[in-house]
Formats: structure tokens, C-alpha cells, sequence
């Protein structure tokens, strides 16, 4: 009797742990993506696809903040999807339904041409206990079609020149090129430079030497580039034979000059950012500090300086066995030689000081004569007008098994306010450290080194931690704006993977002109009535473990509000999606939107859903003013209407109410 009393009571607990476990999970959350959209249905690499979603919350539980995640996949399988953009979920209570959240993502060009699958996964990055954690879905039959011809656009405000260090070549940087290129970003080309192309090791003459066999047709519109000296005489690369990627600074300054030039003229850029693997990064200081190397308006063209691993400081690690130890590239990066004489590249001194020990040549100015007196790079000033940032490796000796810790940092050598990130890698995986460099990249935090944009261009920008040191804990990117008459500003903020973003407008003497915050939400839609003048945007948010992973994007529209006339002929100077009127409406209102040029123009409604639910335009359009007129025979509630033309993109909301 007493056993079966026992086993009675266990029977019972049993039914009431149940019992509690299914009120549990009864009572969590649970985020799920109703539905979703895109547009276009057949895009080209390189072009923005427009993904739409909400989130709901299905649950009988409270969901705090979250994150939603769009996947592209050549199947509905999640893990055969290709993670493209991430952003913020407002907190959401039981039925509740988030905003509309856009996605704008430029299709990556290392996407194969077909089919695919375009699908979310709601909470990704589980920050809510849910009672369904496989909440992902796919669109199941509407399929997007990739072609097989990429689209030539710039994302990032500057093109990046990446430059490679000793003994190497631009293959360093091709895992850091395949993740940009998963951002979407476009790689433009790589710059060939032999630099010892008269295969004589005992002269150092730059006129003798540099030969450029960059095919200049082989460079197209991108977001970065890259330098290579990894050449031989006839112009095959990766398997020179003639140490021209072991060759003198100098000359690797003086080819930069060069590359810069080309990518200035390919992108139509005036400024690059320059990111120097190694002795690259003194390769840029060589270009930066000697201004005989300056473009022919005298301006070095430089808004940026990231260096990883450089031996600011000089290197005397062995070289013996990796590299030629008496090449004029290993004579240049020593702090000292075995007589005890410093450096004479970095530190200055004459170039008979290092005449002893066994360098091919000691001409380290390669002109042609010895014996001069040098200034050293360390001993020359440095601009003051660009951001410079440096990545320091600690996963070696004293440093990164190369270059120390200390002689990697150029703050040690110039007072600058150099951003330092240290990364426990050792010196040749520092390139592909993707987080560190990321973080490197990020986009200067002053308004003196803002990176200018343009209107009418989708640009995406990057949260990332802050520096060792650094006066800010959050993430402030500032870029620079001008305008030339009065006029109505719009910013457009998508894609943003933060709960906590801003948007700031300054005027040319930093006076604050408006601000908008995100609270919590994935956009921001703003618009200010501007003077004539220079200005400053500028955003800022905290960064979490894998902001720097999803960038967000912003695109600026500026129109005049003087004279513009449409019976003078006065063509429109942008793209403009006017707010519907009168809103809210019922049952019909009207759509006014402006395009600067014959584009084919797309103007569809959609329901809080991301449903269609009607076209009004859908056609080529010569440049004009024009509006569309919508008599809705739909319930009352929240739609949204978007203008698609050329690149760019608009959404606006409206209200119909019955």
C-alpha cells in the first residue's frame, strides 16, 4: 500500500510538472514574420533590392527588443540561406505588430546567376524566450531572379586602395575582398607595379625602375581596389623573380601616386581611403609625408590612413629564409643595423651609415647617388587634415611575431589621435581579422574629417565598437553635405541593426539643426528646410557584438524651393516622393513625385502586411513633375506607398480611413 502511494504521488507530480510546463510555454512569446516582399523580381548584382516584412508577436508573453534577419537561398532551408541584413525590432506586446521594416540591399556580385528564395528569421539572434524558436519563413512561390550581368555602383562614400606589405601580394586582402563583396560592395580592379624593372638589385633608380603594367581597362566603377608589386618585367604577376615586392619605400610611394590618380578618375571621387597591410601602410606614409608625391593640384586626396601590423617604429624580426635580408625593402624597415646605427629610412642619417653591412644598395632615396643625407619618414610631418586609424596585433611576441605592439601604433610617433584596435593575431592573419578590420574602417567620428556625399545615392555605413582609448562609447559617423539654395532636405535611414540610433544635421559652425532618433525602430524619414551653405550629417549609435556585420544605409534628397516652376520648363534637380494628399483620406488621394531624368518608374501601394496592393505607375517617365491619383476600395487602416526609379527608393505611409 505504501509503495503504491508513492507511486501515486510521483504520477501526480509528473502531471503537475507537465501541467506548469505547458502554462509555460503557453505564456512565453512568439515572433513570427506573417509575410514579406520585394521588388524587383529580376535584378542585376550590384543593384538594390527593396525587401519588405513585419514582425508579430503571436504569443501571450511580453517580447522585448529583437532583431529580424533577411536570407537570400538558393533553397527554403535556413542554413542554406545567405545572411544580407539585419535590423532592430521595436519590443512588441501579445498580437502586437511591429513597423513596416525596408530592407535595401545591394545584391552581392559573387551571387550566381538564378533562382532564389527571399526569407526572414524573426528574434535571430534569440533575445526572447519564445515557444518557437524555428521561426523563420520563406516566401514559398515567388522567387527572385539574379542575372548574370553586375550593375557598376559605389556604396561607401570613399573608394578604398589596399596595399600589401613586404615579400607579398594583393592576395592578402582576399578574404577581407570576398566579405566585402558580400556586403555588396564592388571590387574595381587591381593597379600592377613592377619596381625594379631593370632587374638590377645594386641601383635604386625610380625612373629606371617603376614600370606600370595596370591595364587601365580592366578598372571600373568600385568600391575598392587594389595595389599589387608582385609583378615581373613582362608584366606577369604573383610569381615575380626580381624582388619588385621587396623593393625600396620610395618607389612603392611614388606608384601609389599613380594608383590614386587612376581610381580618383575612374570613380569620380576627390578622396580615397588608403589601408596598408604591413609595409603598405608605410607605403601610404611615404605617398602622405613627401608632398612632390601629391596629385598635380597639390592635394593628397586622402581622407583616410587604416594601417594593420605596420612597423611605424621599424622591424628587426629575421628575415632570413622568408625574405632576402639584404633587399632594399628589408634595409628600409629596420629601426637600427648590426653596427648600431638607427634606421636610416625611419629615423634620418646618412646613407654611408649602413654601407657595411651587405644591402644589394644603400640608395635609399633612389636617385641615383649615395651618400646623401636622409629625413627620415618618422622625422617628417604628417597631414593633419584626415582620420588615421591602426590595428595592432598581440598574438605573437612582444606583438604580433613581427611588428611590437608598440612600433605598430603610430600615436607613438606623431601626436595625432590615431584610433588603435588590438586583435590577439598574429602578422600575416591580421588582413583577415573581418571584425577588427571593419571596426578599423569605420567612418571618422569629426566633423573636420567627414567624408563627403551626394544626393540621389544610396551609401551604407557601418556600428561599430570604439577604439582603445577612445572619448566616445558610442559610434558616431560624420559625413558632409552641401547645398547651393534654399531647399527641403529629405534623409532616408534604412536597414539600421541597432536599438539605439540617431540622425543629427549641423550647420558649417556645428550649431545643432535638428536631430531624429530611432527609439528602437530599423528607419528613420525626416525632412528640414535648409539654407544655401555646407552642413554636416551626422549618425551615432551603440554598438552591439554584431552591428559592424550589417551595415545600415542612407540616402539624402535635396529640393530647391526657389523658383521652381514647371510651366518655365525648370526641370526637377532630384528624385522627390511627395507626402500623399489629403492624408488621411477617403476613399481617393493624391501622389506627387519628381525624377531629374527618363527613368523607368515604379509607384506601388502596400498594406501593413508588405502586401500589394495596387500599381499606379509602372512605366518609362521623361524627367518631370507628375502625380498619380489613388481611389482605394480597401478597409480603413495604415498603407504605405513606394516610388522606385533608376536607384533610387522612397516610402511613405498614409491613412485611409472609412
Amino acid at each position: 500500500m505504501l509503495q503504491f502511494t508513492t507511486k501515486s504521488a510521483s504520477l501526480r507530480l509528473l502531471v503537475l510538472s507537465l501541467a506548469f510546463a505547458t502554462n509555460v510555454i503557453a505564456q512565453n512569446a512568439d515572433l513570427v514574420v506573417p509575410t514579406g516582399s520585394f521588388s524587383p523580381s529580376t535584378i542585376n548584382p550590384g543593384s538594390i533590392l527593396t525587401v519588405t516584412a513585419t514582425v508579430k508577436n503571436i504569443g501571450t508573453n511580453f517580447a522585448g527588443y529583437s532583431h529580424l534577419t533577411v536570407y537570400i537561398s538558393p533553397t527554403t532551408t535556413l542554413t542554406d540561406g545567405k545572411k544580407l541584413a539585419t535590423v532592430s525590432v521595436e519590443a512588441l506586446a501579445p498580437n502586437a505588430q511591429s513597423e513596416l521594416k525596408e530592407f535595401l540591399i545591394p545584391i552581392p556580385t559573387s551571387f550566381a546567376s538564378g533562382l532564389y528564395y527571399v526569407g526572414w528569421k524573426a528574434d535571430s539572434y534569440d533575445e526572447v524566450v519564445e515557444s518557437n524558436e524555428s521561426n523563420y519563413f520563406y516566401l514559398p512561390n515567388t522567387r527572385l531572379t539574379i542575372l548574370s550581368t553586375p550593375v557598376l555602383e559605389r556604396h561607401f562614400p570613399c573608394p578604398l586602395i589596399f596595399i600589401h606589405g613586404l615579400n607579398s601580394n594583393s592576395k592578402t586582402w582576399d578574404n577581407l575582398a570576398s566579405w566585402l563583396t558580400d556586403y555588396g560592395w564592388t571590387n574595381g580592379g587591381r593597379l600592377d607595379y613592377c619596381l625594379n624593372f631593370d632587374n638590377d638589385l645594386t641601383k635604386a633608380s625610380a625612373q629606371a625602375d617603376i614600370f606600370d603594367f595596370t591595364i587601365d581597362g580592366n578598372l571600373k566603377l568600385g568600391d575598392f581596389y587594389f595595389v599589387n608589386f608582385d609583378v615581373n618585367r613582362d608584366g606577369s604577376v604573383f610569381n615575380n623573380t626580381i624582388q619588385s615586392n621587396q623593393s625600396a619605400i620610395v618607389k612603392q610611394g611614388i606608384a601609389l601616386k599613380a594608383a590614386i590618380k587612376k581610381v580618383l578618375a575612374v570613380t569620380g571621387s576627390d578622396e580615397v581611403v588608403l589601408v596598408g597591410h604591413s609595409m603598405g601602410g608605410l607605403a601610404s606614409r611615404e605617398y602622405l609625408q613627401n608632398s612632390t608625391n601629391w596629385q598635380a593640384d597639390g592635394k593628397h586626396h586622402v581622407a583616410k590612413l587604416l594601417t594593420v601590423g605596420t612597423p611605424h617604429g621599424g622591424s628587426n624580426a629575421w628575415t632570413f629564409g622568408i625574405v632576402d635580408g639584404y633587399s632594399e625593402a628589408v634595409r628600409d624597415l629596420r629601426w637600427s643595423y648590426s653596427n648600431g646605427a638607427s634606421g636610416v629610412y625611419l629615423f634620418g642619417g646618412n646613407e654611408r651609415d649602413i654601407s657595411t653591412i651587405g644591402f644589394y644598395t644603400i640608395d635609399v632615396n633612389c636617385n641615383g647617388i649615395i651618400g646623401d643625407n636622409i629625413v627620415g619618414l618618422n622625422q617628417k610631418s604628417l597631414p593633419n587634415d584626415l582620420a588615421f586609424s591602426c590595428i595592432i596585433g598581440t598574438g605573437g611576441l612582444s606583438g604580433d611575431g613581427v611588428v611590437d605592439a608598440a612600433r605598430a601604433n603610430l600615436n607613438n610617433y606623431y601626436v595625432i589621435k590615431a584610433d588603435t584596435f588590438l586583435t590577439n593575431q598574429i602578422h600575416t592573419n591580421l588582413p583577415s581579422d573581418l571584425a577588427t578590420m571593419m571596426e578599423g574602417l569605420d567612418e571618422p567620428p569629426f566633423f573636420q574629417q567627414a567624408y563627403d556625399v551626394k544626393f540621389g545615392t544610396y551609401y551604407f555605413g557601418l556600428v561599430t565598437s570604439q577604439s582603445v582609448g577612445s572619448i566616445f562609447s558610442r559610434d558616431y559617423d560624420d559625413f558632409r553635405l552641401r547645398t547651393n539654395s534654399k531647399g527641403r532636405l529629405d534623409i532616408k535611414v534604412r536597414n539600421i541593426p541597432v536599438w539605439n540610433f540617431s540622425a543629427t544635421v549641423f550647420d558649417s559652425t556645428f550649431k545643432l539643426v535638428a536631430t531624429v532618433l530611432s527609439n528602437v525602430k530599423s528607419r528613420i524619414d525626416t525632412s528640414l528646410q535648409l539654407g544655401p551653405g555646407s552642413y554636416f550629417l551626422e549618425f551615432d549609435g551603440q554598438a552591439d557584438k554584431l552591428s559592424w556585420y550589417y551595415p545600415y544605409a542612407f540616402n539624402l534628397q535635396f529640393t530647391p524651393t526657389t523658383g521652381i516652376d514647371n510651366a518655365d520648363n525648370v526641370l526637377p534637380t532630384g528624385f522627390v516622393l511627395e507626402q500623399n494628399y489629403p492624408n488621411p483620406f477617403n476613399p481617393s488621394t493624391t501622389i506627387k513625385y519628381q525624377i531629374p531624368k527618363q527613368s523607368h518608374v515604379s509607384l506601388r501601394v502596400f498594406n501593413a502586411l508588405g502586401q500589394e496592393v495596387a500599381v499606379l505607375v509602372d512605366g518609362e517617365k521623361e524627367a518631370g513633375f507628375y502625380q498619380a491619383r489613388w481611389d482605394a476600395a480597401l478597409p480603413s487602416g495604415v498603407y504605405f506607398y513606394r516610388l522606385q526609379a533608376a536607384d533610387y527608393l522612397e516610402t511613405k505611409k498614409m491613412i485611409l480611413l472609412r
